[in-house]
């Protein structure tokens, strides 16, 4: 019997004229790994949230929706919450106490779970997820996947049958992002927990998943892993959503579920290389855009410096990509160059001005622009194209907003409220709303979070354009695909540092755990090749010959 089934589901929001789910039908066996696919806005989040009624989405529902072989509606609360749990894509929106002890017990208190079985139950998945040094720790100060850790602890602590995560890796570093997949699957095998997950950047979790959902204009498709890449080989929309490993094999007509395999069919039927990649050069007759030098921070008198001596240059019309790990400080580092942070000792220089001379507002008006973890920290306006019209008034300008509508599709969005929008739909708009404002130096934190492969290759488009027009792009990113494939120089923050600034392919090319999976497919065939698009080229190309 299915743990999990949905019927002609068809979902309308509130004040919408669309709706957002069109005759949803699907069915989820027992302990099943369910992956869930689509563009940006395709209603991956609004199927979740149904899927747990607790937290669904008020608007007009129709279709059934059972649990067990249970219609939803006649559920109770305790047989709702013993048996799904759901994380959200924003951990900001999931905690509900100030300190990470009190959240991972919270639902068992809520559930009458008395509390020794509470001290036992949540020291062992604590353990088990590796965040004993942040049990003690107030919520506020943790970094972004530090808190999706602590909700993914608070969920499993219940012990659900059924596991709806929603982009759970968008926060996370790759090596973070391994981890929690590994953790994923072993609960699943260990514990045979349904898992039903929405996911942007499916890699991890793709060899182990038996079912996938595409959902396409609000309409679903169920595939096997199998018929999924089959269907990939003649759809290059759906490409994006397959494994590095899988997509470089379709010209070969063969197929790969791990790096390894790849890597041995690669080595198997084409000639090694010397290990000599061919390296991009850099411009080095550029005029800096920003400086960075002897930078320190901390957050309290007698607290470590999350920032320790830093230095760093960045040219004009340079894309620049930071990477490390969760925690490290890439968010506070961001916070400092833009101004949002001062440094208690070093010198910021943009456009060859030191920052202190910038008085009132004039560093925000056509100079710097930042874009926070969460991008709705930038809207204030109760919808979107109010808040656009407001910038607009700021700058004393709208020439440029119609086009950037047009250019990032939000059109249907700017009706709705900030808050009402997916994860990836609310970083385009943020987006538009920064570019309003014409800024010579864009910092962005996690600019690709939530975003389909689509969105996330024209954002990458759309920051390689305004570099060829002079504009400058520093960012913070755990998505190596995207920081190889679209930022010209690379690094890794450790340390409170800014470590190995080089070219980005030279950067991927030589790192063994902050790299792309390209990269290590292909370094012993085609080195220097960092990319999958790079790498799905040379294949072609070496297989005509």
């Amino acid at each position: 019997m299915e743990i999990l089934s949905c019927s002609k589901l068809k979902f309308r929001y509130n004040g919408s004229r669309n709706h957002t789910l069109h005759d949803v039908t699907f069915d989820v066996q027992p302990s099943q790994v369910v992956l869930v696919v689509g563009k940006t806005g395709s209603g991956k989040t609004t199927l979740l949230k149904l899927l747990k009624k607790e937290i669904a989405p008020a608007g007009e529902l129709c279709g059934e929706i059972n649990i067990n072989g249970k219609p939803q509606n006649e559920l109770s609360l305790l047989e709702s919450t013993r048996t799904l749990s759901y994380i959200s894509q924003d951990p900001h929106t999931q905690t509900v106490t100030h300190k990470v002890s009190s959240e991972l017990a919270f639902g068992l208190e809520n559930l009458g779970t008395n509390s020794r079985e509470i001290l036992g139950r949540v020291g062992e998945m604590a353990t088990y997820l590796g965040i004993e040094d942040i049990y003690d720790r107030p919520i506020h100060n943790l970094s972004g996947g530090q808190k999706q850790l602590c909700c993914l602890c608070s969920a499993l602590v219940q012990s659900p049958k059924i596991l709806l995560l929603d982009e759970p890796a968008a926060q996370l570093d790759p090596i973070g992002t391994s981890k929690l997949f590994s953790l994923l699957v072993r609960l699943n095998s260990e514990l045979g927990i349904t898992l039903v997950i929405a996911e942007h950047r499916p890699r991890e979790i793709f060899p182990y998943c038996d079912k996938i959902i595409l959902l396409e204009n609000g309409r679903a498709k169920c595939y096997d892993k199998q018929s999924f890449i089959a269907a990939a080989a003649d759809d290059p929309a759906l490409q994006g959503y397959i494994p590095p490993c899988t997509r470089t094999l379709l010209p070969l007509g063969k197929t790969a579920l791990y790096v390894r395999d790849a890597k041995n069919i690669l080595e198997q039927t084409f000639d090694k290389k010397p290990d000599k990649p061919t390296l991009v050069k850099q411009d080095k007759n550029k005029p800096l855009a920003f400086k960075a030098n002897d930078l320190y921070f901390r957050y309290s008198p007698n607290g470590k410096d999350v920032v320790d001596c830093l230095d760093v240059c960045v040219k004009q019309g340079e894309f620049f990509a930071a990477v490390g790990s969760n925690g490290c400080g890439k968010t506070t580092m961001l916070k400092l160059f833009c101004g949002i942070l001062r440094p208690w000792q070093g010198k910021i220089t943009i456009n060859g001005k030191n920052i202190k001379a910038y008085k009132g507002n004039t560093l925000y008006r056509e100079n710097v622009a930042y874009m926070p973890q969460d991008p709705c920290e930038l809207f204030v306006s109760p919808t979107v194209g109010q808040e656009f019209e407001n910038t607009c008034k700021f700058m004393g300008q709208t020439d440029t907003l119609d086009e950037l509508v047009r250019t990032f599709d939000i059109e249907p969005l700017l009706d709705m409220n900030p808050y009402d929008l997916s994860g990836g739909e609310i970083q385009k708009c943020a987006l538009v709303k920064l570019l309003l404002t014409k800024p010579e130096i864009l910092f962005l934190d996690e600019p690709g979070k939530g975003l389909d492969p689509a969105a996330k290759a024209l954002l990458g488009n759309t920051l390689t354009r305004l570099c060829e027009q002079g504009k400058t792009v520093i960012i913070a990113t755990h998505d190596l695909d995207f920081a190889a494939e679209y930022a010209h120089t690379c690094a890794l923050f450790f340390d409170g540092k800014i470590h190995s600034k080089t070219v980005a392919n030279e950067f991927f090319s030589h790192n063994n755990f902050y790299t792309t999976d390209a990269s290590r497919i292909a370094r012993s065939v085609f080195p220097g090749v960092t990319t999958t698009a790079a790498l799905e080229k040379a294949v072609k190309e070496s297989e005509r010959r």
